[in-house]
């Protein structure tokens, strides 16, 4: 019986049946190098994943940001289209009127100095032939 006990020991230490099982170093190698690799290709479908995503977001913002200036422009343009309708030659006066107004409450009641070089003229006139 202690024979075939040393024999069993023997196998049985031979193949790495105590314990965890032991493969091989080159089987080992290619369960980790496979192992690897199907991670990596599911980072790699991730990043592609979030990169797209991205993208789309960034298309949707440019989109939506269009949109709202065309809406802009189009409110701009009926008021204007509103304002247009609006304008009377009696409502022109009126504002030409308040402007002057403004003008002279404004004024400091001192009379505008222009000094220039040129004998009181802002532009050179062209001379009489």
């Amino acid at each position: 019986m202690s024979r075939t006990t040393g024999f069993l020991r023997k196998g049985i230490q031979q193949f790495g049946f105590i314990g965890a099982p032991r493969v091989p170093a080159v089987i080992a190698t290619a369960i980790t190098s496979k192992a690897q690799a199907i991670q990596d290709a599911e980072r790699a479908r991730n990043e592609l994943a979030k990169t797209q995503a991205e993208a789309a977001k960034t298309v949707a913002e440019a989109d939506g940001e269009a949109k709202a200036a065309v809406t802009r422009a189009n409110g701009e343009a009926e008021a204007n289209k509103i304002r247009q309708t609006s304008l009377t030659p009696q409502l022109l006066e009126l504002r030409k009127i308040e402007n002057q107004k403004a003008l002279i409450e404004r004024w400091n009641g001192q009379l505008p100095t222009v000094q220039s070089g040129n004998g009181g003229l802002l532009m050179q006139l062209p001379k009489a032939q």
